[in-house]
């Protein structure tokens, strides 16, 4: 067994048990954790099949074909609900939307009655040469990959364009994962349509490119779960009927322009009234805006930008003649105990630490 082998197994392990924790999360209704769990499942059979080639495993007796589970229909199927569960406000999956599965679910059908047949009754079914069966398994799931991208583009676009006069913090890291999934799926696909239309041999490329994601994403789920999530906001109705008349992102917009050009977190002592005064907002109102689009309180929400005021203030060259404890005071803070153990809360490090990293 080469190191290449070797390293494509422990890969594939992690994405069995991180495919299995996602998917098993539709008993906590985290239901784009089940549809990236399916394609990661996908994916991590993708490799394994690989493996198992190098070993001729499918040529023993009896053996257990767990690649037919890897339906490539599976993958535009998952994709799109995915998407639309992290781009879409309170996004609801309906009973009809499971018949996008269809399709995955008669070629795995078909493939286990033939495979069993084929041990069993002694014939010799090869599905895959039979042209129907190559547009079907191959050609049309293809199509719909392409379909789902041009959608998830699209669908992406409008989602920026919706916060691009509202920064929103927890979006940031949000965006970045879409980014990232789209550009990857794109690439997948491109080398998809090479490989199983074109027929140039680029089964390599996919395999390291699929190994890369599968860890990665196992890299994420473990150190920074938070990343898979959909951001709170996309999951819970912010307002009752109690605020319908207000406009969530004018007054998103309001908010961080008071902290950002007004600066109004450095008044120490600053209370959630005074900044509802301000707005001319009721203060339960401002409270659940802060909540549930920055998914965070009113103190650590002024706090984070006396932080990150801070951070500027001691990079500032025309600084440098105050002292920390002064510049922690203009930031906002009103003593020198909560300013250090605010920072650190914060960074991780004392403020002394952090200037000398």
């Amino acid at each position: 067994m080469n190191l290449e082998t070797i390293i494509l197994l422990l890969i594939s392990g992690q994405g069995l048990l991180l495919s299995i924790g996602l998917i098993t999360s539709i008993f906590k209704k985290k239901y784009s954790n089940l549809f990236l769990g399916i394609i990661i499942l996908v994916i991590t059979i993708e490799i394994l099949n690989a493996v198992a080639m190098q070993f001729q495993y499918h040529s023993r007796d009896y053996p257990f074909p767990f690649w037919i589970l890897g339906s490539y229909w599976l993958i535009p199927s998952a994709l799109f609900f995915f998407l639309k569960l992290n781009t879409i406000k309170l996004y609801q999956l309906r009973p009809l939307v499971w018949l996008l599965f269809i399709p995955s679910i008669v070629e795995i059908m078909i493939e286990s009655i033939a495979f069993y047949l084929n041990i069993y009754m002694s014939v010799n079914y090869k599905l895959i040469d039979y042209t129907f069966w190559f547009v079907f398994t191959e050609v049309m799931p293809l199509l719909s990959m392409i379909i789902v991208l041009i959608v998830y583009w699209i669908d992406l676009k409008r989602f920026k364009s919706k916060l691009k006069d509202v920064i929103i913090q927890q979006y940031k890291q949000h965006l970045f994962k879409l980014n990232i999934f789209f550009i990857l799926f794109n690439v997948f696909t491109l080398l998809w349509f090479v490989q199983g239309v074109l027929n140039y041999q680029v089964f390599l490329i996919i395999e390291v490119l699929l190994a890369t994601m599968l860890f990665a994403i196992g890299y994420i789920g473990y150190f920074q779960p938070s990343l898979l999530e959909v951001p709170k906001s996309l999951k819970t109705k912010v307002i009752n009927n109690e605020f319908h008349h207000y406009n969530d992102t004018i007054e998103l917009k309001r908010l961080e322009l008071l902290f950002e050009i007004k600066n109004i977190y450095t008044k120490p002592k600053l209370s959630l009234k005074e900044v509802a005064q301000e707005l001319k907002l009721p203060q339960r109102y401002v409270s659940i805006l802060i909540n549930s689009y920055h998914n965070t309180s009113f103190r650590n929400f002024v706090n984070m930008y006396r932080v990150n005021d801070f951070k500027q203030r001691v990079k500032d060259p025309k600084e440098t003649h105050k002292t920390l404890l002064a510049l922690a005071l203009e930031s906002g803070f009103n003593s020198k105990s909560s300013f250090n153990q605010i920072f650190k809360e914060f960074t991780g490090k004392n403020p002394s630490d952090f200037l000398n990293k």
